[in-house]
């Protein structure tokens, strides 16, 4: 019995969602035109503060550094319900970023990998 009441919520829950025109999980267009701009990195002990702007192209995401370029390239981005999530190959080392969108002006969550084993917390500050 405890199955089919689970098995007939589960078919409500994806009929429902089908039935309206956007998925529980899709990306809010306000949360998404919120990302574009120019953000500051900030890691925790660290002095230089990395920059980086968002653009939105087609709905989609691009990042670009800023700030030293030659070792910074930004690949395979995915911005869905409020997670941004990217790498980073600084020097050549892949960095994971998973961010998620605090406020409109914050960006806050983890970074992982790299040439240093990194597994800090950091935040990025929209500052244009």
């Amino acid at each position: 019995m405890h199955r089919i009441v689970l098995s007939l919520l589960t078919v409500l829950l994806l009929l429902s969602a089908c039935a309206s025109k956007q998925s529980p999980l899709a990306t809010n267009a306000r949360d998404l035109k919120s990302l574009a701009g120019v953000w500051e990195e900030e890691w925790p002990g660290q002095q230089e503060k990395d920059r980086y702007r968002i653009e939105i192209v087609n709905d989609r995401v691009r990042i670009t550094p800023l700030t030293r370029q030659e070792k910074q390239r930004v690949r395979d981005v995915y911005f869905q319900h409020k997670r941004l999530t990217f790498i980073l190959d600084l020097d050549g080392s892949p960095v994971y970023y998973d961010l998620v969108l605090a406020d409109e002006g914050v960006l806050a969550g983890r970074v992982k990998g790299g040439k240093e084993n990194y597994d800090e917390p950091v935040h990025w500050y929209r500052v244009e």
